[in-house]
């Protein structure tokens, strides 16, 4: 717990273990942004990985963190000034809603190993 997956885990999990695609979710918070969302268990975020064999993560994604006074704790614990974010805060501060954000895309890597 509290260590990224590399590439070389994610495709052991999709070609070893799965031998298929999979999902992986609910990432340490220690490793992931300060606008993920916090899970109840005050351990995790709500983020998700979408992995597949060979190739590794495609999609990237995560429910940001809409709750005021928790993004501003989350911020001052990873010492992000909150000066420079006002502008952010402001987003939460006069309304938002609930929202997820994703990424999506290759991690190609050339492997000239036969398997």
């Amino acid at each position: 717990m509290g260590l990224d997956l590399q590439s070389e885990h994610e495709r052991y999990l999709t070609d070893r273990v799965f031998r298929g695609p999979v999902i992986v979710v609910d990432y340490p918070k220690d490793i992931k942004a300060f606008y993920m969302r916090q899970n109840p268990d005050g351990k995790t975020v709500a983020a998700m990985d979408v992995l597949v064999p060979k190739v590794g993560e495609i999609i990237g994604g995560s429910q940001r963190e809409e709750r005021l006074e928790v993004l501003e704790g989350r911020m001052k614990d990873m010492g992000i000034p909150l000066e420079n974010m006002q502008w952010y805060l402001d987003l939460r501060r006069y309304g938002s809603a609930p929202m997820p954000g994703s990424a999506s895309g290759l991690n190609v890597s050339y492997n000239t190993s036969p398997e």
